[in-house]
């Protein structure tokens, strides 16, 4: 969930192993390791926008490393099948199926 908006569901085995949204990928690049001290913790780029003024389009588009640019702000994503009960809300999830 960001912003309020779910943009990621499944179990917690397919979304922490087949990770789609970018928002999912940031935070399990966040993650500390206990075998890798060494490794600096990888943050999220950019600024939390209020809740209250979310932005338009997807709401992780102003911090999104992968944004398809007019899309991801003109057009909220609804949810695409990932993998089993796995969906997450990303146009990249629907340009990767259409270039198949």
């Amino acid at each position: 969930m960001y912003l309020g908006r779910l943009v990621e569901q499944g179990t917690v085995r397919e979304v922490i192993r087949t990770s789609a949204h970018p928002y999912t990928n940031g935070l399990i690049a966040a993650l500390p390791r206990l075998d890798d001290l060494d490794t600096p913790l990888t943050p999220i780029p950019g600024d939390i926008p209020s809740p209250l003024e979310r932005p338009p389009g997807c709401v992780f588009n102003n911090r999104c490393p992968v944004s398809l640019g007019q899309r991801c702000i003109a057009e909220v994503p609804q949810f695409s099948p990932v993998t089993g009960t796995h969906q997450a809300a990303c146009h990249l999830i629907d340009e990767r199926a259409a270039a198949k």
